[in-house]
């Protein structure tokens, strides 16, 4: 039996707990805000096949996500993704979601501790020892970081460990993220307009957002690469007013500003005594942050790796870190290349590729849903022939393109064994390609 202790009870460290829970490990979670309102006050989306692939049942409040549209800047073209309903994503409530995997992991024997918070980690001999919490020393086999993206404890590793102590600007999403009321007599806009993502609106390194709820509700986010201030939240409200009239006046839930990764994971999850987990390991899609379902995905299979080994060994460890590389993370580097590509695109330029249909459906899909990439000679061929109009800026894609599979491709060649040195050179091969 090891003891272990979950920082904050976050979606990964909690399925984590539960799994370790079941075999009789010692297990607890700290979390700092009270039960019932841990994580964001309003819905995000969750990827439907985990819930079958990790036998989670689906809450009860949950929504079926609708069909999205993207619009680039300065365009009144929407491109539509249509998605069959039985392959939608859910739109869960994230204080739900939380309290009932607060609640599998206490049936399956974890302790969660509520209000609560982890002063600082016990670092000895370079090896994370345990946490202090409310002044007093608790030891522990290992730590489990699910503090979020700006983690202080991350921060705080001894430099030996290699492990990334704080994301790039341009590697951070700053979001205002509110819920609305339906202004009255205003109708619903139609189904290819109920849900409108915006791309760079008016210049903005960023997105943002109008979903027309089914409960009547209005979910508007506006996000920015970066620092995001009063006043851009101010300016695309009063944009995004003008385009969706059905945007009410009141907040009804939300209104506030998060901080999420939107890069490559972590290419040091663990360290002797520490693991870092969701997004304190970076683990979201580099293009749009959801990582729900990578989290729930990375805490399963953290908790396998321990339970079939009964030990916390930095070569466990480094076994289930290599086992979500090959399963889940290699391809957000190929995303992450895109991404950056994007950030410095001409407004114009995305305008183009996005209203001639140089861009489609299809592609889309692969980039936000990891569908992968199809293509057919007769699609190549007017793709060709709608590339010749933005040459250079198509070429310039196609190179961020390629870069991202040579990326994916160290990526995927993580060192299978525990070896320092054969590590090291992986890392260093790998941020290589993001350092041009």
């Amino acid at each position: 039996m090891k003891k272990i202790i979950v920082i904050g009870a976050g979606i990964a460290g909690l399925q984590a707990a539960k799994v370790l829970a079941e075999k009789g490990n010692d297990v607890t979670v700290y979390e700092r805000s009270k039960q019932g309102k841990v994580s964001y006050n309003w819905r995000d989306d969750v990827e439907y096949t985990v819930f079958d692939e990790l036998n989670l049942p689906i809450p009860s409040d949950s929504i079926r996500t609708q069909n999205v549209a993207f619009l680039a800047p300065y365009s009144d073209k929407p491109l539509f993704v249509y998605q069959e309903e039985s392959k939608m994503e859910w739109g869960v409530e994230r204080h739900t979601f939380a309290d009932m995997l607060a609640n599998r992991a206490i049936d399956a024997g974890a302790k969660v501790v509520y209000e609560t918070a982890v002063e600082s980690l016990i670092i000895s001999d370079e090896v994370v020892k345990g946490v202090v919490v409310n002044g007093e020393e608790i030891f522990a086999d290992l730590v489990i970081d699910c503090s979020g993206m700006d983690s202080k404890f991350r921060a705080s590793l001894p430099a030996s460990m290699g492990i990334t102590a704080t994301p790039n600007d341009d590697e951070a999403f700053t979001v205002y993220r509110a819920i609305f009321d339906k202004k009255p007599g205003v109708p619903d806009p139609d189904q290819k307009n109920k849900r409108l993502i915006h791309l760079k609106p008016e210049g903005m390194l960023g997105i943002s957002w109008c979903v027309v709820e089914p409960d009547d509700s209005v979910n508007v986010l506006v996000g920015k690469i970066g620092g995001l201030t009063d006043k851009d939240v101010e300016e695309n409200l009063k944009l995004l007013r003008e385009q969706h009239p059905i945007i009410g006046d009141n907040v009804t839930r939300g209104g506030i500003y998060a901080r999420i990764p939107i890069r490559y994971p972590l290419l040091k999850m663990v360290g002797d005594g520490y693991v870092a987990i969701g997004d304190a390991a970076f683990m979201t899609i580099p293009l749009i942050g959801s990582g729900i379902a990578c989290g729930l995905r990375a805490g399963q299979m953290l908790g396998e790796e321990i339970n079939a080994q009964d030990s916390t060994d930095i070569s466990v460890l480094w076994k289930y870190q290599v086992r979500y590389y090959q399963n889940v993370a290699k391809e957000h580097f190929l995303i992450d290349c895109m991404k950056r590509k994007v950030l410095v695109a001409d407004c114009y330029d995305v305008k183009y590729v996005i209203e001639s249909g140089f861009i489609t459906e299809d592609d889309i899909k692969a980039l936000t849903g990891g569908e992968g990439f199809k293509i057919t000679g007769k699609e190549l061929c007017k793709k060709l022939r709608l590339a010749m109009k933005k040459l250079p800026f198509i070429l310039s894609v196609v190179g961020a393109l390629l870069k991202g599979v040579g990326a994916m491709g160290k990526a995927s060649k993580i060192p299978t064994e525990y070896d320092e040195k054969k590590i090291d050179k992986w890392v260093k091969k790998v941020e290589k390609v993001f350092a041009k």
